[in-house]
């Protein structure tokens, strides 16, 4: 049961990701669309607050409240929302500036994608407060009966996983962003790309953490760092929608 539960778990984090990530390129889009920034997304900009202190408050109550995967079943239980992303959608349309200009506290299509980055931000920090960390040795998959391809499969993502670990690790310091633990301020200069990467990696080693690994969760977890390119101080990342398999 309580693997059952922990997959569940690991399925909506990834889950949470994807669609935070694919939202915030989404709030980017649509600037490009409502260049003069016609239309307000205040309801959706709170919910995206919101969304922000619960994930803050989880981590600040967690020292008290036991491991985490029963921690985030309980908290589901007591609400259903917990870690669903919010969509985006508009308030209104205005048809007239003046009237835009009468209102006080608009959220904007560029503050809502400041909102969202900010999201991520937190969401970042809830991931790392998870203690959990990859099992890169062959008893982390015990309990499952692996033949041989299967067993390549593992090292291959092992490897590829240490190595994409490690090379972030170089851009980090030779970008001088990080000296011996992450900082807020620091982080916050990271750019988009390498940001983006340490949460997918961060997101894989979570997998690779479950004490049954299946081959589709071997298959995620390739995908996942081969859209992970780093050519020596620049970071990219291909986007691809990739839901986890539970």
């Amino acid at each position: 049961m309580n693997r059952d539960l922990e997959i569940v778990y690991v399925g909506q984090i990834c889950l949470s990701w994807e669609i935070l990530y694919w939202q915030y390129g989404k709030a980017k889009d649509l600037l490009e669309h409502d260049p003069h920034e016609y239309h307000t997304y205040n309801q959706v900009a709170g919910e995206y607050q919101q969304f922000q202190v619960l994930l803050q408050r989880f981590v600040e109550d967690e020292p008290f409240q036991g491991p985490r995967v029963q921690n985030y079943v309980r908290k589901r239980c007591i609400l259903r929302s917990f870690l669903q992303v919010p969509s985006i959608r508009n308030d209104r349309f205005k048809g007239k500036k003046g009237g835009r200009e009468e209102e006080k506290d608009v959220i904007s299509i560029v503050k809502l994608g400041e909102v969202i980055k900010e999201t991520m931000q937190v969401f970042w920090e809830f991931l790392r407060a998870d203690k959990r960390e990859a099992n890169l040795a062959l008893k982390g998959v015990q309990g499952t009966q692996m033949d041989n391809a299967e067993i390549e499969l593992f090292m291959n993502v092992k490897l590829d996983f240490q190595k994409k670990e490690r090379k972030l690790k170089d851009v980090q310091r030779s970008g001088n962003c990080i000296v011996k633990k992450f900082q807020k301020q620091q982080e916050r200069r990271l750019s988009h790309s390498l940001f983006a990467s340490l949460v997918e990696l961060k997101l894989v080693s979570r997998v690779l953490s479950l004490p049954r690994l299946r081959r589709d969760h071997l298959v995620w977890c390739q995908r996942k760092l081969s859209n992970i390119n780093v050519a020596g101080r620049k970071v990219s990342m291909e986007q691809s929608f990739s839901l986890f398999p539970c």
